[in-house]
């Protein structure tokens, strides 16, 4: 396994939070005409932002690095395990019709660990 794990997940982390405002933003773009609606549509993306960072920090902390350690040390580190728990939580949720945006952004960040981590 390469070393590069931290960047990975800094990768990881900016590209999907990058994907989830540019989705934000192409839902909202009718709110763009009146100055107003335009600081509504700003303090909605800070607002997205802090949170999406801090779920992903406590989500990588408590959940992520441990998954990823044992990941490295008893498997050959195949995507399948990277993206198992993640997908779980998002099947359970699009069958219980719960909140997706959260697993879902976690199954992303799964992924793309996983591809920034063996892209070399």
């Amino acid at each position: 396994m390469n070393s590069n794990w931290d960047s990975a997940a800094v990768k990881s982390v900016f590209y999907t939070g990058l994907l989830l405002l540019l989705g934000m933003a192409t839902l909202m773009v009718d709110d763009l005409l009146s100055p107003m609606k335009m600081v509504g549509l700003l303090t909605s993306f800070a607002l997205l932002s802090a949170f999406y960072l801090a779920f992903s920090l406590v989500g990588w902390l408590v959940i992520g690095l441990p998954v990823h350690w044992l990941c490295s040390r008893y498997t050959q580190g195949h995507l399948l395990y990277y993206a198992t728990l993640p997908g779980a939580v998002l099947l359970l949720t699009l069958i219980y019709n719960g909140p997706w945006l959260l697993p879902g952004c976690a199954l992303a960040q799964a992924c793309l660990f996983h591809y920034h981590l063996n892209s070399r």
